[in-house]
């Protein structure tokens, strides 16, 4: 079943450090508008930046979500106050999005950006066959899907789920990642992926 995920990346500021509780009404705002699943956790490597992912499934789509503004004010202005946000509202949408992908005990989450003028489809033939005969057989690798930002045709986003954090990244300094992704993949992108690498949680 297809399904959109929202993804927010927030660098975190004093007064969520100082209450952590404004990131708790956010989520509990999200559930009462109707997205009762959720996952969230700070980059590993940026530990000041929250990742937060919002699930639309089960036949809901964003356009189905209603944020209770009357209760928690305007959901923009509400993300502002716990920290500026680098990339937010990025809407993917997935062909049955992978929850094991968010349920393993660490997400990598890349983000691509196209050349000019480079087709997604290019992309797709370099990057199925490393996803669905490569990656497959590494040890620690779970689960994997990409989409491409709705309002962003030259910007994908790769998930994964993997066992732990160090299975990661030995894979990305394997001969087999640097002959798909960097050799291959390499002079199809405007510059080099960004790797977001967290734990989330769901709740």
């Amino acid at each position: 079943m297809s399904s959109t995920v929202q993804i927010n990346r927030i660098t975190i500021n004093d007064a969520y450090k100082a209450d952590p509780t404004l990131f708790d009404k956010l989520r509990e705002g999200a559930k009462k508008g109707g997205v009762p699943h959720q996952a969230y956790g700070f980059e590993v490597d940026n530990p000041d930046t929250l990742v937060w992912l919002l699930h639309f499934d089960q036949g809901v789509e964003p356009k189905d979500a209603v944020w209770p503004a009357a209760e928690y004010g305007d959901f923009k202005e509400a993300l502002t106050r716990i920290g500026g946000a680098e990339e937010h509202i990025i809407f993917l949408p997935f062909e049955g999005f992978p929850r094991e992908a968010v349920e393993a005990p660490a997400t990598e989450i890349v983000i691509i950006t196209l050349k000019e003028g480079v087709k997604v489809e290019e992309l797709t033939k370099i990057l199925e066959p490393f996803r669905l005969n490569v990656a497959v057989k590494v040890s620690g690798y779970r689960t994997s899907a990409w989409s491409v930002d709705s309002s962003n045709d030259r910007k994908i986003f790769f998930f994964a789920g993997w066992d732990s954090l160090e299975a990661q990244a030995k894979f990305v300094q394997s001969p087999e990642f640097v002959k798909h992704m960097v050799e291959a993949a390499g002079p199809l992108l405007e510059s080099p992926p960004k790797t977001l690498r967290v734990k989330l949680v769901e709740g």
